[in-house]
């Protein structure tokens, strides 16, 4: 079964202001020159062995070096690496997931569809309208 790994691209001394944080997994900083080195590193510190079919996930400080580290591992023959650009769009992308999967709306390998009006979606607009309607009641018991 694929792992899900965390990489900041950014340099060790960006990385010493804080990585994101996510509960795919913990995020392991590795500078985007030296991304070949993906599988060595997380065999030193995590102790994990990395296989082409992990589930990678990129970021940096504006999206520039995380979308060179995705085209150079997918040069190396990784084939499920996604780069979710810089700082602030990664915060709100992990942040979505996080909670996406706390509500049971989040599904791996889910393609984008195009509705009737041509907007583009997931096909799971009606399980979230669930998942928040179902929320909005728990609040709502709280507020009792």
């Amino acid at each position: 079964m694929p792992q899900h790994l965390l990489v900041d691209v950014r340099s060790p001394a960006e990385f010493s202001t804080g990585p994101l944080v996510s509960d795919i997994a913990p995020t392991v900083n590795i500078e985007y020159t030296a991304i070949d080195a993906l599988a060595d590193v997380y065999a030193q510190q995590q102790q994990v062995t990395v296989s082409r079919d992990d589930h990678i996930t990129l970021y940096c400080r504006s999206g520039r070096r995380s979308g060179i580290a995705k085209r150079r591992l997918e040069e190396l023959g990784y084939t499920c690496v996604r780069d979710i650009g810089g700082l602030e769009e990664a915060r709100r992308v992990l942040d979505r997931e996080t909670v996406g999967r706390q509500l049971g709306l989040e599904e791996e390998g889910r393609e984008e569809t195009v509705g009737e009006k041509g907007e583009k979606g997931d096909g799971r607009k009606g399980v979230r309208k669930e998942g928040l309607e179902r929320l909005l009641k728990g609040l709502e018991a709280c507020e009792e």
